[in-house]
């Protein structure tokens, strides 16, 4: 028996020492019908998946990148691209709205284009959290693999840029909250990144070389993010994880996060006049004012507000527009993104909890704390949509009752020790998202991340098959990832 565990480990070992120029992930090979994936997957803390930028944005391999790198890398990938990287370059070109009419040269071999307009679509999905259920939060694994798969991307050598195509906040969120997508679901951050500034732009100041057309190329290859061996789950934030953090660790709810030993740091990354709770931060105009007539199974973005505005307890407010320019929609210097964090008050070294109103949007706060200035950091994609709906209030007589109507529920925040500056909302822009009793009683929100570290070891169903259509080429087939 023990000569028989010496053979396979013996042929493990041979079959990851004998690829030349292997990165830094490990694949089974095929040969072996052992399940050694518990045992292999690592699991990556917020530092680790941290990014710390060079304070000359031009020096910078990964994470933010400027239009030279990315006309660098354009012009002969081959010999100009990062050591980390053994497969091809993919471009993302985000219209969110309208075109620019300028396009990225490439060559269809190792490089590759695409202009997309529905991103977020591509990359989030409503997802119940075992407490309320809300919208643009990271897709399922297959919704991701699927990406992979129409784009031709194999997750285990390739390298993404998310780009701009016009300069406006829409584009830059797209951007900013692809990165974080992929680098949940286990692509390393040495082979992401975001462009700072616009193709249109960067074309304009003769930066990038691109074309008035577009010819469409595919690598037609894909990889599965399990393969990958990586385990970054740890960078979302639940709202379990944060309700047990203020309660100081205080609290009855199950499957959370201890209360980090280095001591935390809560950032709204909201405007400050929803930070204040002086306006609402979830919707607002007369489109809402039939919303009492609308049951809505979660919170979905665009149908009425939240049942409460203000803040999260003990929160600094970050306020998104001062990270970035208004007009080219590039990051602000490496030096103002710090002293605006801190300006905040925060303490080096901590963990930061970020929360906005939701995902998507904040997600370009994310970015600068993330993957700018190499914080550890937490991101609470549910954010206020969530947070702000969890409130208890007596509607009006004809009106939507609130989500949360036992005043002793778990997940009830409307109270003095969880949130700040309390503005209820009118009865009449709340929609009916009433939790059952047994939502009101649960002691976890840990669903989605579970439902995700089940499906990245091959053990879920939630999330589907694994998308491409057939045997991975690239890192999926073999030990070397070729």
């Amino acid at each position: 028996m023990r000569d028989s565990k010496h053979k396979l480990l013996v042929l493990f070992l041979f079959s990851i020492l004998s690829c030349k120029g292997q990165p830094e992930y490990a694949f089974l090979p095929q040969s072996l019908k052992i399940d050694l994936l518990p045992f292999l997957f690592k699991n990556y803390t917020p530092l680790e998946l941290a990014t710390l930028s060079n304070s000359d944005y031009n020096q910078n391999q990964s994470g933010l990148i400027t239009g030279t790198k990315l006309s660098r890398f354009l012009s002969n990938w081959s010999t100009n691209k990062p050591n980390t990287v053994f497969g091809n370059l993919i471009v993302f070109q985000i219209q969110s709205s309208g075109s620019s009419g300028r396009f990225v040269f490439f060559d269809g071999k190792q490089t590759y284009a695409y202009p997309v307009t529905n991103l977020n679509d591509l990359l989030t999905d409503t997802r119940d959290d075992g407490v309320l259920s809300v919208d643009g939060i990271v897709g399922k694994g297959k919704k991701v693999s699927d990406f992979f798969a129409v784009y031709g991307i194999d997750p285990a050598i390739d390298y993404v840029v998310f780009a701009q195509d016009t300069s406006n906040l829409s584009n830059l969120s797209s951007a900013t909250f692809a990165y974080y997508a992929l680098l949940y679901w286990g692509f390393p951050k040495e082979r992401l990144a975001v462009l700072n500034g616009s193709i249109a732009d960067l074309t304009a100041s003769n930066t990038l070389f691109t074309t008035p057309t577009y010819n469409y190329a595919n690598s037609n290859r894909t990889g599965l993010t399990k393969t990958l061996l990586r385990d970054h789950t740890s960078i979302q934030l639940t709202i379990g994880d944060l309700i047990h953090s203020i309660k100081n660790g205080n609290s009855n709810l199950e499957e959370v996060d201890p209360v980090p030993v280095e001591g935390y740091y809560l950032i709204d990354g909201r405007p400050n006049a929803a930070f204040t709770g002086t306006t609402n931060s979830t919707a607002s105009g007369t489109k809402y004012t039939n919303c009492t007539a609308k049951t809505n199974a979660s919170f979905v973005s665009n149908s009425c507000v939240t049942t409460y505005e203000g803040r999260i307890k003990s929160a600094s407010n970050l306020i998104p527009t001062d990270l970035y320019d208004g007009t080219s929609f590039q990051f602000k210097s490496f030096s103002q993104l710090g002293t605006y964090l801190t300006n905040t008050g925060y303490i080096d070294q901590k963990l930061i909890y970020l929360y906005g109103e939701e995902g998507i949007r904040t997600s370009v706060v994310w970015f600068a704390l993330h993957q700018i200035l190499g914080k550890p950091t937490r991101f609470y994609e549910a954010g206020w949509k969530q947070f702000g709906a969890l409130g208890l209030r007596s509607p009006s007589s004809g009106s939507s009752p609130s989500a949360i109507t036992q005043p002793a529920s778990y997940w009830r925040t409307d109270l003095s020790a969880l949130a700040e500056s309390i503005t209820t909302n009118a009865d009449a822009n709340v929609p009916n998202y009433q939790l059952d009793f047994t939502r009101q009683f649960t002691k976890s929100s840990n669903k989605i991340r579970s439902e995700d570290k089940l499906f990245l070891r091959g053990n879920s169903t939630s999330g589907g098959t694994s998308g491409g259509g057939g045997a991975p080429s690239g890192g999926g087939g073999n030990a070397c990832g070729g």
